[in-house]
């Protein structure tokens, strides 16, 4: 399977998972192209057969749970286009500590839905990634198997 990972992050905490679930997804037999979202149009995004989306939750214009301004900057350029039924899966990072814990994900996963794309598994959300990396490791790579389809 042909993968784009679209990925956005502040601290580098999403690009470190974006490389792990490449690395995983790579071992068991696909070809993956990671990128940060800032480098995509949406209609790049539809030559893949799966897309995954990761972002971090921020705290954007006071609002708390927010995807990465890129992605912001993703879905409102992207607004009426389609995605046809295409696979997608969505996953970020966060801190259960906050009040929206990982609600980027949420958002993305709706943009991906009111775009009509198909998320292949329930939307992935990590907690304190950098933080404990070996057991969020074994989360992703867990994940990594649901999109094996």
């Amino acid at each position: 399977m042909n993968i784009l990972l679209a990925y956005a992050t502040y601290s580098g905490g999403t690009q470190a998972a974006s490389d792990f679930l490449s690395q995983t997804l790579t071992g068991m037999g696909h070809t993956v192209t990671v990128k940060t979202i800032g480098e995509m149009t949406f209609e790049e995004t539809l030559s893949y057969d799966l897309r995954i989306f990761a972002s971090p939750s921020w705290d954007n214009d006071g609002l708390e749970g927010q995807p990465h301004i890129d992605f912001v900057n993703f879905m409102n350029n992207s607004a009426g286009k389609k995605f046809e039924n295409k696979p997608c899966a969505v996953f970020g990072l966060g801190d259960t500590s906050y009040g929206h814990f990982c609600g980027a994900v949420d958002i993305i996963a709706e943009f991906v839905k009111k775009a009509e794309g198909k998320l292949i598994a329930d939307p992935l959300k990590i907690d304190g990634y950098l933080f404990n990396m070996d057991s969020n490791n074994a989360l992703l790579t867990e994940w990594a198997g649901k999109l094996n389809t």
